[in-house]
């Protein structure tokens, strides 16, 4: 494994433009709950994408399991040097954000003073 542990959330949310890929379908390369199946090849986007799910496992506070984007159906990013929260859902899944840890997460990040944006489609909005 590389790190993901069998989550492809963002092979489905994610706009992948080197494989013309838009956002919220599976990508071809994708075998669901497993990774990439061409992992050892994949586009320099995807080579270089972490969610912060992914990017807390290796730090001192790791998100807890319920927050990986496979389980809460949020893939969370950073925009703007970190500075700014971009969290992709679903338009199945617009409110997952709402929920459990994931949206205490969200509350505590807008009271330290982060923009959070949800990104769902092709609208983005601020919260």
């Amino acid at each position: 494994m590389h790190g993901c542990d069998g989550c492809t959330a963002c092979c489905k949310v994610l706009k992948i433009e080197e494989l013309n890929k838009p956002a919220h379908t599976w990508c071809a390369h994708c075998r669901i709950g497993s990774g990439c199946g061409i992992y050892a090849t994949r586009p320099e986007s995807c080579r270089v994408y972490e969610c912060v799910w992914l990017q807390s496992q290796r730090g001192g506070r790791p998100l807890p399991a319920e927050m990986r984007p496979d389980k809460s159906r949020v893939v969370m990013g950073v925009t703007n040097q970190g500075d700014d929260l971009v969290l992709y859902v679903n338009p199945d899944r617009r409110d997952a954000w709402r929920r459990g840890a994931t949206g205490k997460f969200v509350a505590e990040m807008r009271a330290k003073g982060f923009a959070v944006m949800v990104a769902c489609e092709d609208q983005v909005e601020k919260l």
